[in-house]
């Protein structure tokens, strides 16, 4: 289950792939649970057999699949790609699920790639914009990508196209603004722009994290929004505490006592500025990808922010999609936990490891 940009192409707490059981103990490996602030999670429901279009064009799928993207990985985290259907299993709540969809061929994906385009970014414009590029250059050309940029506001540069040289124009558009509104631009993304595509989708995010402008929807909320859609959020983040933190006394007011001795004025701490900003930045970012199978890259340079974006790229091709249908019907509100298993040992499976049940469209 992925989804890329606005790098937007529709954020591990530290999310990070759950440990594989040693051979010596069993002859398996088993996805774990993932860090306890990550929050239940519901795979999104996708059929699209069953989709219809609604008077605004989006698609709404109505279907009890779930559907799992599984990340698995061997030793020095290399991937491993040659695992076939009959070695996986899934459990739900500990009651093992036949396995309808299974899918390991390299699949076209609708990414949103999503620049932060604040002051507060450590990087040059230039160098988001070369490293934004490169990064649509590595995806094939049946892939799709979304350029989305935000200041006190989301901007998309250019809906979801395939086209490289709208892309390039698109990202060249990005400006530097004011205000950051990294909710706000969430928000339009999983309500009004991803849900109108089918098959896998990404979200690739650069950005601190630091959101000082939105007034739309809050965190829980996107969270929630993420539990209910097939879209994996990969989140590059960069720390800009200490560049904050001089601008603020590059820009403090200087006064003079009365022996004519200056002094800085201190001023309190804005939203944006404190600690406390930061560290719910994290989170937000950790628990985006922990709830979506995907994970969080940091970068602070130029170099291994090329690294992250060639990083996902060949990642979204090594993803496998598995699906069932449960064998209970959903109850909304409740958590379901999933389990999945390959019987090889030794391996590090990486995947959602519950969703929420929700009821469904009309």
């Amino acid at each position: 289950m992925r989804v890329v940009c606005f790098v937007l192409f529709s954020i591990c707490i530290s999310f990070g792939p759950a440990d594989g059981q040693s051979g010596r103990y069993a002859n398996y490996s088993e996805s774990g649970p993932k860090s306890a602030r990550t929050i239940p999670t519901e795979i999104a429901k996708t059929d699209p057999a069953r989709s219809r279009k609604d008077d605004t064009d989006v698609i709404r799928v109505e279907s009890d699949l779930v559907t799992i993207p599984v990340r698995i990985t061997g030793g020095g985290g290399r991937p491993i790609t040659d695992i076939r259907q009959n070695e996986f299993k899934v459990f739900e709540n500990g009651v093992e699920q036949e396995i309808a969809l299974f899918s390991s061929e390299d699949q076209p994906f609708t990414v949103a790639l999503v620049l932060d385009m604040s002051y507060s970014s450590v990087f040059r414009l230039e160098d988001i914009q070369r490293a934004a590029f490169t990064f649509v250059k590595q995806l094939k050309p049946d892939d799709r990508i979304m350029v989305v940029s935000f200041d006190g506001k989301p901007h998309i540069l250019c809906e979801a196209t395939a086209d490289r040289r709208v892309l390039q124009l698109a990202i060249e558009g990005a400006k530097i603004g004011s205000g950051t509104a990294v909710y706000d631009t969430f928000g339009l993304l999983l309500n009004e722009k991803l849900g109108a595509f089918g098959g896998r989708k990404a979200v690739v995010l650069l950005s601190d994290g630091v959101d000082t402008s939105s007034r739309l929807i809050t965190p829980p909320e996107i969270i929630k929004e993420l539990e209910a859609r097939d879209v994996i959020v990969y989140p590059l983040r960069y720390d800009t505490y200490d560049d904050v933190q001089k601008s603020r006394r590059n820009d403090a007011q200087v006064q003079y006592d009365d022996n004519d001795r200056p002094y800085i004025v201190e001023q309190p701490q804005k939203k944006g500025e404190r600690p406390v900003d930061y560290e719910e930045a994290r989170e937000f970012l950790n628990l985006m990808a922990g709830t979506t199978g995907g994970r969080v890259y940091r970068v602070g340079t130029t170099t291994n922010l090329d690294k992250a974006f060639a990083d996902i790229a060949n990642e979204l091709r090594k993803i496998y999609s598995l699906g069932y249908y449960p064998y209970d019907d959903r109850m909304p509100g409740r958590s379901y936990e999933i389990r999945v298993r390959v019987y090889r040992p030794g391996l590090t499976i990486t995947t959602r490891d519950r969703y929420v049940g929700q009821s469904k469209q009309k």
